[in-house]
């Protein structure tokens, strides 16, 4: 376990209190291994997303990743044992488990849990090694409420992720060798939404409303730091063949995005199917992204740093980082067909939020920016302080520059990404 005494050493005082609260009143009181062994929430009390429930997309990526910083090695790979075992025959990963015998009923499977496929998608999961736990119905969740899909790659690719970072924490390469056909599955199923253009469709990778049909510059953006993370791990087995396949298809993806998405001196937020690049809701999240995955190249980051920097959106109302620049700009026909029930509003996702701090923090850590990490770790201590030691989903733009807080209160990405940039970069606060 973390020794928590290392939290101690961080200079400034708000930011160590920032990472202390993240850590002992968020991150540790959600992992309960109440469903298997490393079973976690992704908020602090398990209340509002189900307090057995997993959710095997962005959120969970972002949460094991702090808990590997946390030296909780076991519990992530008890947590991505539960998420293989879900793993459907053509390798697509489901983006939330729940409990089978709540969705038995028809009536159970409206609404937000229609796209739920009983009983195809149950599956039972017995825990290795471990009589604590009995065995278990669940089922996964491949298809979004939302009529464009959005999600659509999120799971599969966080599985990704999570296996490269687990690895690298480990170095157990008899532990890769035994996920790795897995792992490749979860590859091989990406591959499969490539489009003839060479996009990774799925709509929104990690946003929903609205849902940037049909190929979202994110998922062009994690692909590739998918496939990347393909080539590391197969390298370290010595199927080079393998790595230069997936060194092959990164290299393909990064060249098809700087054609089609770089536009009018930044990338694009995404591209419709009817209406070609969309660009008009100024600096947008994909724009740190490329920088982050290194999807940008030298000549682009020297023309795009500058206006990011200066860009004062981004941390409307002191909150890092909100996903566009221009978030009331949205053209009818990008809001996504209407569904017959009450959602949160048709643009309930343009907001500052942890994942898209997250990837502002990996390109500022990439371009060396380290005065921009301190200030923006420093801002986000200072919001979660400022609520107890606790932060929310995300935050809203309001009009007298400030910013209001939605979604459950305790939830888990704000302290994960926090943790991940502080703990990750310690030189950089101690």
């Amino acid at each position: 376990m973390f020794d928590l005494s290392m939290i101690d050493k961080i200079k400034d005082k708000e930011i160590r209190e920032g990472v202390r609260a993240a850590i002992t009143k968020n991150l540790l009181p959600a992992h309960r291994s109440k469903a298997y062994p490393g079973h976690f929430s992704v908020t602090a009390d398990g209340g509002a997303f189900g307090i057995e429930y997993t959710w095997p997309g962005l959120d969970s990526w972002q949460i094991a990743g702090a808990y590997l910083l946390m030296d909780m090695e076991q519990s992530v790979k008890g947590y991505f044992d539960f998420v293989e075992a879900s793993q459907r025959d053509d390798g697509n990963i489901p983006f939330a488990i729940w409990k089978e015998e709540d969705l038995r009923s028809p009536e159970d499977r409206v609404t937000f849990t229609s796209g739920f496929r009983y009983p195809d998608d149950v599956f039972e999961y017995t825990p290795k090694g471990n009589n604590h736990y009995p065995t278990s119905k669940w089922i996964g969740l491949f298809k979004h409420w939302v009529y464009e899909n959005p999600l659509g790659l999120l799971a599969s690719v966080c599985y990704i992720l999570t296996a490269a970072e687990l690895f690298n924490k480990t170095k157990d390469t008899d532990w890769l060798k035994e996920k790795m056909p897995s792992i490749e599955r979860a590859g091989k199923y990406i591959l499969s939404q490539k489009s003839s253009q060479g996009f990774f469709g799925g709509a929104g990778f990690y946003i929903e409303l609205p849902p940037r049909k049909e190929w979202d510059g994110i998922t062009q953006c994690y692909c590739f730091k998918a496939f990347n993370d393909m080539r590391i791990m197969l390298s370290a087995l010595n199927e080079s063949q393998k790595a230069d396949f997936w060194k092959e298809q990164a290299d393909s993806l990064a060249k098809t995005f700087r054609r089609y998405f770089w536009t009018n001196g930044h990338f694009a937020e995404y591209i419709h199917p009817e209406h070609g690049a969309v660009d008009f809701h100024g600096l947008t999240d994909i724009d740190w992204a490329a920088i982050a995955y290194g999807l940008a190249d030298d000549i682009q980051i020297r023309d795009l740093w500058p206006a990011l920097k200066n860009e004062k959106n981004f941390w409307w109302g002191d909150m890092p980082t909100q996903i566009v620049t221009k978030p009331y700009a949205y053209r009818d026909w990008e809001l996504g067909r209407p569904v017959s029930f009450k959602t949160n509003g048709p643009i309930y996702d343009i907001s500052a939020m942890g994942r898209v701090w997250f990837i502002e923090m990996n390109a500022c850590l990439a371009v060396g920016d380290y005065d921009r990490v301190r200030q923006a770790v420093k801002l986000v201590c200072r919001m979660g302080l400022m609520h107890g030691g606790y932060w929310f989903e995300r935050y809203h733009m309001l009009q007298n520059q400030s910013v209001h807080p939605a979604g459950p209160k305790g939830y888990c990405e704000y302290p994960a990404v926090l943790v991940r940039t502080v703990l990750g970069n310690i030189e950089l606060f101690i």
